[in-house]
């Protein structure tokens, strides 16, 4: 289920035209020229641009002039006279900032319209600013999964894939700079700022059905809408979904002659598009994003896997390849393959051991009275890690290696870390989903994704046939309940790369 206030939410038209971008980042040689022109001092004694060590740094305007890789940046900053207040020395700010490259996929013709349009640029400049704060990446880190309030009064998500920090899908490829008023981290892709959803919506004239038979590449869903009566279910003026539409090109991967199958059952046709809906709820593109690791409940009842790779966002297997299309009954997004519904078998694959309805001890408890966790019970207290997986408020899912886990790293390694308290910590919070529940089901749902596990590092699970595994430790136990969470048993301890 979708377990997180859901945002009403509209891309303006700019977000279409960042949509048809690539997200796959800046060339390395750009990112590389970024960092040295950040790090490296100038000629210019008065240009030690992010030498944490210099005794003066620039303010934040001043040090983005000096690496010469946001020209557009400072020239929108100049045009808006947003520079006076990024120079402000008693002010402190975090700023995303993006470089020319990040600039130039937005195309000459809307830049220019931008520097033209002062209130718009404003805003989304603002988008890329967080008041007050000065935001490490280390911090932004430990924010992934959450949205964060910008200056502009909007929300960006933050997320880490794959080891990388993204900002909705702008992945940020320099980090730390540092100024005398806050804190600079580069990103490759202009944030845009959402509009309400809610007013946009009001003043959109077309439904779902009619937004989507009006852009002319989705005819094979039209068609099978049709063919199901869900015509007038997602024309309905008082009801309000979120669907993910397949292209004619993504009905066009399918088998040859599945089309045609499934136009003549509609009862399977239509388990399928309603696999593709979110009833009762606008879920924006930056919403979507933030919930990256969990699951959505479908109108069909079946759950898919939100999940961010290389910074495009994921619904299952299918790439999200155009956001926020908002049309007066709710929003679209513009998937590259069709969604197909968990078949019975694999329904039957995925059933989990009975467990006691009401568990009655933590995690902590758990591991504690079990003697093939002794080792895991010890390193957990030994972590400091006790209080919070023992705390019955909080929620987790934990990947608990047996003693015998333990033992394979060998006696010297299991003392070394026991009186290493730290690096302990960060290899047991690989073990952990810190504030979700993933029970055996759902982990099924994720094979294949990355998952940020609570050391920030990421978690992939693997099938082979009936088997999981994560991260190439076999799963030989699952849905052991907690009152805190749940545990699945693991045969091989997970350490960081």
């Amino acid at each position: 289920m979708l377990n997180k206030t859901i945002q009403f939410t509209w891309m303006t038209t700019l977000v279409i035209l960042l949509s048809a971008c690539s997200l796959d980042g800046v060339e390395d040689d750009t990112e590389n020229s970024t960092a040295n022109a950040l790090t490296n001092p100038t000629a210019n004694a008065a240009n030690n641009v992010g030498d944490q060590e210099s005794s003066t740094l620039l303010n934040i305007v001043d040090t983005a002039v000096a690496a010469e890789t946001f020209t557009t940046l400072v020239a929108a900053l100049q045009a808006t006279e947003l520079d006076t207040v990024l120079a402000d020395e008693t002010k402190t700010y975090t700023v995303f900032a993006p470089t020319d490259s990040a600039f130039e996929k937005l195309g000459e013709d809307t830049i220019n319209m931008l520097l033209g349009d002062t209130p718009t640029l404003s805003d989304i400049l603002l988008y890329h600013v967080v008041p007050d704060l000065a935001v490490s990446s280390e911090a932004a880190t430990d924010l992934a999964g959450n949205m964060v309030d910008m200056a502009n009064g909007d929300k960006v998500a933050v997320t880490v894939d794959n080891g990388k920090l993204f900002i909705n899908m702008s992945e940020v490829i320099v980090t730390d700079v540092q100024a005398s008023n806050g804190v600079i981290h580069v990103i490759d892709t202009v944030l845009t700022p959402p509009a309400d959803a809610s007013d946009a919506m009001e003043n959109e004239p077309m439904n779902i059905v009619e937004t989507a038979v009006a852009a002319g590449s989705f005819n094979i869903l039209s068609q099978a809408l049709v063919a199901t009566g869900l015509v007038e279910t997602l024309s309905d003026s008082e009801a309000t979904f979120t669907v993910f539409a397949p292209t004619d090109d993504a009905f066009a991967k399918l088998p040859e002659g599945t089309i045609d199958t499934l136009l003549a059952n509609p009862d399977a046709l239509s388990d399928i598009l309603l696999y593709h809906v979110i009833s009762d709820a606008v879920v924006d593109s930056v919403t979507a994003i933030s919930l990256a690791g969990q699951t959505a409940t479908m109108a069909n009842g079946d759950t898919v896997a939100i999940s961010l790779s290389d910074g495009n966002l994921q619904i299952n297997n299918a790439t999200v390849t155009g956001a926020d299309v908002v049309a007066s009954n709710g929003i679209i997004h513009v998937i590259d393959a069709v969604l197909l519904p968990p078949t019975e078998d694999e329904e039957e694959t995925t059933d989990t051991p009975v467990q006691p309805e009401s568990p009655t001890g933590t995690i902590l408890d758990i591991a504690a009275s079990n003697p093939d966790f002794s080792i895991l019970a010890a390193a957990v207290q030994a972590a400091g890690l006790d209080g919070a997986l023992g705390h019955a408020g909080d929620i987790y899912t934990v990947f608990a290696p047996t003693n015998a886990a333990f033992e394979a790293l060998g006696q010297d390694t299991i003392d070394a870390l026991l009186a290493d308290p730290d690096t302990l910590r960060d290899i047991l919070l690989l073990h952990v989903l810190p504030g979700r529940v993933v029970d055996a089901q759902t982990a099924l749902t994720l094979v294949g994704y990355d998952i940020q596990a609570g050391n920030g590092d990421t978690l992939v699970i693997s099938q082979d046939g009936d088997s999981l595994s994560i991260n190439g430790s076999n799963i030989v136990a699952t849905d052991i309940q907690a009152v805190n969470g749940v545990i699945h048993v693991i045969d091989k301890v997970i350490l960081p790369q």
